[in-house]
């Protein structure tokens, strides 16, 4: 497996690179200091997955998403935990949202794993950040309306950060079921996939329109899990 890193700071990606040595899987470790370099890397020989900083010179993190997601997947590895930041990458396009200081090795090589095989990776931390609000509104999320019981407890679960292993567990399903739950709530909430499923669920449990907050320019594409 070849990965690019991609972070304006040297001692940032000397120390993604030495977790990367690490990961059995990874044969090549690449390295980009901003996003214009990042976007050139990519077209003249791309990567497996790309690890990916949000605030760079010359083209942002979103920015580079815009170009690459589509053909490259793309795992956000930042220290950003906006949760403007966290909606609008996978929005753009990111296979996961991953914050430094919650990942060694071992998880990082799952996160790795998980994209490559079309899955979402979103840390328990990211997951959290998205649902933090300025006074919104509380109560019951007005998406349950549009679902099944047994799909919105899915959701729900989802949303905050659980595997559909750690769901199946917690609901005593297999993860197969937990799967089909997921997958029925796209046509219904108008979303394509896993994360925007997830985006749409804390958006309208904070009372957020699907289109508040978004960052112009940025346009989602498929994920999923």
């Amino acid at each position: 497996m070849k990965v690019l890193v991609v972070d304006d700071n040297p001692i940032v990606r000397l120390g993604v690179r030495a977790a990367l040595e690490q990961v059995e899987e990874v044969g090549e470790v690449c390295e980009a200091a901003d996003g214009r370099a990042a976007v050139d890397a990519v077209a003249a020989d791309p990567p497996d997955v790309v690890l990916l900083d949000v605030r760079m010179p010359r083209m942002s993190g979103l920015e580079v998403l815009d170009v690459i997601a589509a053909s490259t997947p793309t795992l956000m590895l930042t220290h950003s935990e906006d949760p403007e930041i966290v909606r609008e990458a996978l929005r753009a396009g990111a296979r996961g949202y991953l914050v430094h200081g919650e990942i060694g090795p071992r998880e990082l090589a799952g996160a790795l794993r998980t994209c490559l095989s079309g899955g979402l990776v979103l840390s328990r931390q990211a997951t959290g950040v998205m649902a933090v609000t300025s006074g919104g509104p509380t109560g019951v999320n007005p998406l349950r309306a549009a679902l099944t019981e047994r799909e919105a407890e899915v959701l729900e679960a989802a949303a905050q950060g659980l595997s559909n292993d750690e769901i199946a567990r917690a609901q005593f399903l297999a993860p197969r079921t937990v799967k089909n739950y997921l997958n029925a709530t796209y046509p219904k909430l108008g979303v394509h996939n896993r994360a925007e499923a997830i985006v749409a669920w804390l958006d309208a449990e904070a009372g957020r329109g699907p289109d508040q907050g978004r960052v112009s320019g940025q346009t989602a594409l498929p994920v999923g899990r």
